[in-house]
């Protein structure tokens, strides 16, 4: 079975404490096959050391020399942009002639701040801060400017990792028509979701929620990718085997590895 590790960070993402070489070590002894590194673009994030743009040739170049070191695994080259609106055209720009294989669209900020610069004075708060964020999510996957520079959605659900309220997960109840209309343009729109499972070690459960996932089947989602997005060796790999198992009893009989922009179908044995 192929098991995929497709969103990661490494010395080319400001906040990842592991190198190229450093994941496939990791990936090797967890048993992974394919493996994406996914760095960091958030052109106008409020924090200047992610307000660049990466290094992709030297990216390229270092996946290629380790590609050819280890021919028993498959290594990708993606990217994961970080959804702003006001500078999305240069998103564009700064992608456009690149090649990748896997292209993740995410939603770390919302009305100009980091959801983790967000504070909540209350339980009341949970509502409203979820809600925005939602709203910002819908823009992402609906804005026409990013359209052919994305993949996949990822790690819907993001405020929640940081567990400000007793009841910190997003699930599906909370906002069935929000989350609805989310899924249903993902679906439209011939894109797909990654489950992430870097919430594990907090929440207890991968984002999306479980709920989101079987929503996402009912309306006829197919496309699902699976990621750790890990930034220290620890994390590569992390709970994958165990998100294939979810998917199944979230009603998916495959998941979806990216070559050349293009999901590959994985089927759920």
């Amino acid at each position: 079975m192929r098991i995929p590790d497709y969103h990661m960070h490494t010395q080319y993402s400001p906040d990842s404490r592991m190198t190229q070489q450093d994941a496939v070590e990791s990936a090797l002894r967890m048993g992974v096959t394919d493996l994406c590194y996914t760095e960091h673009m958030d052109l106008g994030h409020p924090n200047p050391d992610f307000d660049r743009v990466p290094r992709f040739q030297e990216m390229q170049a270092g996946i290629d020399a380790l590609q050819a070191q280890h021919p028993e695994m498959r290594l990708h080259m993606g990217i994961e942009v970080g959804y702003i609106a006001e500078t999305a055209p240069k998103s564009r720009e700064a992608l456009a002639g690149v090649r990748f294989d896997y292209m993740l669209i995410s939603t770390h900020c919302v009305d100009g701040l980091d959801t983790y610069q967000l504070v909540s004075h209350g339980e009341e708060d949970r509502e409203p801060m979820y809600r925005r964020y939602l709203e910002t999510v819908y823009a992402s996957v609906t804005d026409e400017t990013l359209r052919d520079y994305y993949d996949c959605v990822a790690h819907i659900g993001y405020p929640a990792k940081r567990q400000l309220f007793r009841e910190s997960s997003m699930t599906y109840d909370l906002f069935p028509a929000l989350f609805d209309d989310i899924l249903k343009a993902i679906i439209r729109l011939g894109k797909g979701m990654e489950i992430n499972t870097s919430s594990m070690r907090g929440l207890g459960h991968v984002l999306p929620h479980p709920s989101l996932l079987t929503r996402y089947r009912e309306l006829g989602g197919r496309i699902v990718t699976i990621g750790t997005d890990s930034h220290d060796k620890e994390n590569v790999g992390a709970y994958c085997r165990e998100s294939i198992e979810l998917l199944k009893s979230c009603g998916f009989r495959e998941y979806a590895i990216y070559e050349n922009r293009e999901p590959v179908f994985v089927e759920i044995k």
